[in-house]
C-alpha cells in the first residue's frame, strides 16, 4: 500500500489549533499500523468503533474503507443486500471532536467514500433516498462534543440491523463508559454469573420502532 506525502505525515492545520485544542492529526501510515493490530475486527462489517478525538476523520476513513471492502466482496451481486450492509458498516463507526469544522469534514469524507464505493461496486450512482440514509446515520454518529469533560451531554445512537430494518436506541456516553469500565474488570464474569442483578448494564434513554433501511433518510 502506498501513501501520498500528506498521508505519510502527521498533519498540523495551524499552530493556533495545536495550542488551543491540542490538535495533531495522525498520519495514514500510523493509522493503518494501529488498525492492523485489530485487523479482523476492523474488517468486520458490524464491529463498533469509537474515536473520541476524531479530528477530520483519519481513523474513521481507514476503518470504513476496510469494512466496505468486506461489503463489496460479499454482497455486490444483490443491490438490496449491498445497501443494507453498507449502512450497517456506516452505523458501526462513531466519532467525537471538539471542533465542528472537523466534524463537518469527517462526515463529508465518509460520505464520499461510501458513495464512491457504491458506484464502483454496483456500477450505478446511489439514488437520493439511499444517499439521505447514509447522511442521516453519519450525522447521528459523528458528533461535536467534549469526550473528556462533557460525556454526560453526548448522546449516541446504537443501531442494530434486523433483517432489512434497523433498531435505534439512544444512550449517553457516560452510560456506555460506565458499562465498559465494569466489563473490563476481571471480576465482571463472576459478578454477572452470581449477581446479575447487581451489575450495571446500560439501559437506553430512548428506543424507536424498527425502520426499513431505505426509510432512514426521511427520519427527523
Amino acid at each position: 500500500m502506498s501513501f501520498s506525502k500528506a498521508e505519510k505525515e502527521i498533519q498540523v492545520k495551524s499552530t493556533d489549533r495545536v495550542r488551543n485544542h491540542g490538535e495533531v492529526l495522525t498520519a495514514r501510515r500510523e493509522v493503518e499500523a494501529m488498525l492492523d493490530l485489530v485487523k479482523n475486527e476492523s474488517e468486520r462489517i458490524d464491529s463498533r468503533f469509537l474515536e473520541p478525538a476524531c479530528g477530520d476523520g483519519n481513523f474513521l476513513v481507514a476503518i470504513l474503507e476496510r469494512k466496505l471492502k468486506t461489503v463489496s466482496s460479499r454482497y455486490k451481486t444483490k443491490k438490496a443486500d449491498f445497501e443494507v450492509q453498507m449502512l450497517s458498516a456506516i452505523s458501526s463507526i462513531y466519532g467525537i471532536d471538539l471542533l465542528q469544522d472537523n466534524i463537518d469534514l469527517a462526515i463529508e469524507r465518509l460520505f464520499k467514500i461510501a458513495r464512491d464505493n457504491y458506484k464502483q461496486s454496483l456500477k450505478i450512482t446511489p439514488d437520493d433516498e439511499f444517499q439521505n440514509a447514509l447522511k442521516y446515520i453519519l450525522k447521528k454518529n459523528i458528533i461535536q462534543g467534549d469526550s473528556l469533560n462533557g460525556i454526560d451531554k453526548i448522546i449516541f445512537t446504537q443501531w442494530t440491523l434486523i433483517g432489512y430494518k434497523f433498531k435505534r436506541e439512544e444512550y449517553s456516553f457516560s452510560q456506555l463508559n460506565q458499562q465498559a469500565e465494569i466489563m473490563n474488570t476481571p471480576l465482571f464474569a463472576s459478578l454477572l454469573n452470581e449477581k446479575g442483578e447487581d451489575v450495571f448494564i446500560a439501559q437506553p434513554l430512548k428506543e424507536y420502532p424498527l425502520v426499513y433501511f431505505r426509510d432512514l433518510g426521511g427520519l427527523k
